[in-house]
């Protein structure tokens, strides 16, 4: 349950769930809405202490309730932040994409910068991307990632690998816009440091037997989507072996769009990606420890004496 702010005054009711909204390019219209805080009243005609609610002004005037926060929470604008960061960055080769959420409560921009690419080994190059994110609802801080993309992928590739971030949170006056653009660049000009540990990945051995078992961690879907990939990508390296995840999640993985849109889910999908690629342990650990941490995260289950292996559904 949750409560309903019509005329500021409490009722209850349950939240609509708002289907993501994606924009590709620079347009700023889909996230320059006003937004204003108002104070909260009871159907007594009390004002709530120390709660206010945010809501997102329409064109036409009207006012639609987005969330209930504290009442020091400062409202820190979407386009505010997007206008500081493309100002400082001067971005000029970069594809760009823009996820609403929650009818304009949260927001992701996506940035796929082709500029500074680097080459991890011959014809093989990465490039970054920047993913900046905020919420009105308290959801997301103030975030910065940079991720990486294959620029091999014509058709665009959907970053998986998480190397640096910054986040912010709303409260207090320790945020400040300058310093958020100062920072972000920072990041971007360390992307050539960070990108070329990678070309390690090309050197690092991984057997048949490794990779198929680390699939396991995978949902059972996409396991075949990366297993149809290995062919022309996987040569026994960690590189081969993160080159087929990274093919079978932007070509072959197709989540249903819901109230979380399908590159949210691929994002999502991409972050546990990160995690056993950027984690010595999966890559070392004898094969009876993989196997006890798959049946207590209970992607796989022992089905008779025998330890005969089955996947969970």
């Amino acid at each position: 349950m949750a409560v309903n702010f019509n005329e500021n005054v409490i009722t209850s009711f349950r939240r609509n769930k708002y289907s993501d909204e994606v924009f590709d390019g620079f347009d700023m219209n889909p996230i320059k809405f006003d937004v204003v805080d108002k104070p909260l009243t009871d159907p007594e005609g009390f004002v709530i202490p120390d709660r206010k609610g945010i809501y997102r002004v329409n064109e036409d005037g009207t006012s639609n309730y987005l969330a209930t926060v504290s009442k020091n929470y400062p409202i820190i604008k979407h386009s505010d932040i997007i206008e500081k960061l493309e100002d400082g960055m001067k971005f000029s080769n970069a594809d760009v994409k823009t996820i609403i959420s929650r009818n304009g409560a949260t927001m992701q921009r996506i940035y796929t910068l082709k500029d500074y690419s680097v080459e991890v080994r011959k014809q093989d190059e990465i490039s970054p991307s920047i993913r900046v994110v905020n919420s009105y609802d308290g959801s997301n801080a103030i975030g910065f990632f940079i991720d990486a993309v294959r620029l091999v992928c014509t058709n665009g590739m959907v970053s998986i690998r998480q190397f640096m971030s910054m986040s912010y949170r709303h409260f207090g006056s320790k945020f400040d816009l300058n310093l958020f653009s100062q920072n972000a660049n920072k990041l971007i000009s360390g992307f050539n440091v960070y990108a070329r540990n990678w070309s390690k990945w090309t050197k690092e051995s991984v057997t048949e037997e490794r990779a198929t078992l680390l699939m396991d961690y995978m949902p059972v879907r996409f396991r075949a989507m990366v297993d149809a990939r290995m062919n022309g990508n996987f040569d026994n390296t960690k590189w081969g072996l993160y080159n087929a995840y990274t093919e079978a999640l932007t070509h072959d993985f197709n989540p249903n769009n819901g109230a979380t849109s399908s590159d949210t889910k691929k994002i999502r999908l991409g972050g546990e990606i990160t995690k056993i690629f950027n984690d010595n342990w999966y890559w070392t650990a004898p094969k009876e420890e993989i196997i006890i941490d798959l049946t207590r995260k209970r992607k796989i289950k022992a089905k008779d004496e025998e330890n005969e292996l089955s996947v969970y559904e």
